[in-house]
């Protein structure tokens, strides 16, 4: 790990990888993409009244035992009849496929992706979120990995966060306060199938790291973590160690 990449805490997601990408100089460009998370569910669906029990059980079992809200969903769904239909928004998925943003190797160097997000407009709650996957000089694609940890933020927290992270990446990495929760990116790249195996070992540290996220950047076939405000989120994700 450069000495540069040592000096980040403090600095916001895009500065980071601003700082991290000027070290990664195999790289030709990366890629954005404006994120529009779905609406809550209870907007998107006419609740019948044993999807309205199920939901209002997950909560409680979500409160009581820090699960994510569809962990607890699933969990409470063979004990009420008739609400099946909720499987099918637990398996929604929005794509960026079609939506990406390039950016330039040497723009993303030299603060491109912080003026990416100073310029962004955040529309009906969409945020900017930061792309794994990014285009070699050689043609080639690789992954910059990147996980969303499922652990709310407290000091006990943080230090299983880390000692995640540190298997996770054996290589270093550079941890994000999201707001609630934290994020992590690696500072090696791999190669697809490096990915792969990155992504699987990742899923057996569930639900310390976040089982859904890991589904959809499975189904996406690359990871993407918010670089700005959005989604419900308030907080600019910035970094607190360097690992």
């Amino acid at each position: 790990m450069s000495a540069a990449v040592d000096n980040l805490v403090g600095l916001t997601a895009a500065q980071a990888l601003g700082v991290l990408l000027s070290s990664l100089q195999d790289v030709k460009e990366v890629r954005l993409a404006e994120c529009r998370p779905l609406p809550p569910l209870q907007l998107r669906l006419n609740f019948t009244d044993a999807e309205r029990l199920v939901f209002e059980r997950a909560l409680t079992l979500r409160s009581h035992t820090g699960l994510s809200f569809w962990d607890a969903a699933l969990l409470t769904l063979p004990e009420v009849p008739g609400a099946m239909r909720l499987l099918d928004a637990a398996t929604a998925h929005v794509s960026f496929h079609g939506h990406e943003i390039p950016l330039s190797w040497c723009s993303a160097a030299v603060g491109g992706i912080e003026q990416a997000c100073s310029e962004f407009v955040d529309t009906s709650g969409a945020s900017l979120a930061f792309l794994s996957e990014v285009v070699c000089h050689d043609g080639s694609l690789r992954h910059l990995p990147m996980i969303d940890f499922h652990a709310f933020k407290s000091l006990p927290n943080q230090q299983i966060v880390e000692a995640v992270a540190k298997r996770l990446f054996p290589s270093g990495s550079i941890l994000l306060e999201s707001g609630e929760s934290y994020h992590a990116y690696g500072t090696e790249l791999l190669t697809e199938a490096e990915f792969r195996g990155f992504m699987g070992k990742a899923l057996l540290c569930a639900p310390i790291v976040d089982r859904a996220y890991l589904a959809h950047q499975i189904i996406e076939g690359r990871c993407a973590l918010r670089l700005t405000p959005g989604g419900g989120k308030s907080c600019t994700p910035k970094v607190i160690a360097v690992l």
